[in-house]
């Protein structure tokens, strides 16, 4: 069953599509005043590679679309909403114990940013289908086929983070707020280990990415309503400097923790 009888081939084009126009993308972000309209389009390219494949494969296009409509289970909808905002609790309540935010009492989100952000879900859930159907829903399950859910997931993880290297990067540099190695190897890193919650969601549906895309949405809606999503946003929950409370160490330190036991689980699950 297509990914998993995915052939060599297929999945060696994916990555060889992905990575390059990663890289060319990047470049191009390198040479233009709007690196943002640039560097957007690389959020695209693992779906539109995917899908061309199983086009190929299936002679077709009647099998593109049941990673997005079938299989999706309560345990993984349930998961996806809830460790994505029990993580974000914890990275505040470290947040504030250690001393490294306070809560931005001074403006606090309003009422119409929260439903804003409600309403946002789709949205998000978009942006992140447009990454989805290649990392999760055809190259996850193709690998681990082949290597087992633990290493897929590792592998995955270390291919998501070298896609988004370059752009960030260079988008780092465009804005001059942070130093580009630190941050983009910072972002690198926690695509890394957040890899594995996203392919331990995913392997608790029946070959879906709904409840991976709902994950990655919940996720970015908390997130930037409690330390935001940019360096100058200011209508957050808490208040502290982005870099260093938003990412290092709070975030980094516990998603690495969580990607040990999602790991442990990974590897019971391929084992059973």
């Amino acid at each position: 069953m297509w990914p998993k009888n995915a052939s060599t081939s297929h999945i060696i084009i994916f990555l060889a599509v992905t990575m390059l126009t990663s890289w060319g993308l990047a470049y191009a972000v390198a040479k233009s005043p709007n690196p943002i309209a640039i560097s957007g389009m690389v959020l695209v390219i693992p779906t539109i590679a995917a899908i061309a494949l199983n086009i190929i494969h299936h002679k077709g296009i009647m099998n593109v679309y049941p990673p997005v409509v079938t299989g999706t289970t309560a345990k993984s909808l349930i998961f996806a909403v809830l460790y994505p905002l029990a993580f974000v609790a914890v990275s505040a309540a470290v947040a504030l114990i250690g001393r490294m935010a306070e809560f931005n009492r001074g403006n606090l989100p309003l009422g119409s940013d929260y439903l804003l952000h409600l309403v946002g879900i789709m949205l998000f859930m978009v942006i992140a289908f447009g990454e989805e159907y290649g990392w999760r829903g055809f190259l996850l399950p193709a690998l681990a086929a082949r290597f087992g859910q633990l290493k897929a997931a590792l592998l995955v993880g270390l291919i998501w983070a070298a896609y988004h290297l370059p752009g960030t990067y260079f988008a780092a540099s465009a804005f001059e707020a942070v130093n580009p190695w630190v941050f983009s190897l910072t972002q690198s890193l926690l695509l890394l280990v957040r890899a594995f919650p996203l392919a331990y969601c995913y392997f608790q549906t029946e070959s879906s990415i709904i409840s991976v895309i709902l994950l990655r949405s919940v996720w970015d809606i908390a997130h930037n309503l409690v330390f935001g999503g940019t360096a100058s946003e200011a209508r957050t929950i808490l208040a502290g400097n982005y870099l260093f409370f938003n990412t290092i160490p709070i975030e980094l330190v516990l998603s690495a923790a969580a990607a040990v036991w999602f790991g442990w689980k990974l590897n019971q699950q391929s084992t059973q």
